[in-house]
């Protein structure tokens, strides 16, 4: 199963996935993305900038970006 890395950005700042996530396709890193998104706003990381600028960035293995998740889709 091919591995997904989850970086968390806004326009100031990234927080970059070293680590990534192993998922069966493409759904399933969409919803890894929808619970670190969750994660990133319970936490309230994102205190010196706007949650509405923030997003998470999903890569493949290969690190070309597969699609990216408003920060606040979580929100809801």
């Amino acid at each position: 199963m091919p591995r997904y890395y989850f970086n968390v950005c806004c326009d100031g700042a990234e927080t970059t996935d070293v680590v990534g996530e192993v998922c069966a396709n493409d759904v399933e890193a969409l919803a890894h993305a929808l619970r670190t998104a969750h994660v990133w706003l319970q936490r309230s990381a994102f205190t010196h900038h706007s949650v509405h600028e923030a997003w998470v960035e999903i890569e493949d293995e290969r690190h070309r970006e597969v699609m990216k998740l408003p920060l606040m889709a979580a929100a809801y």
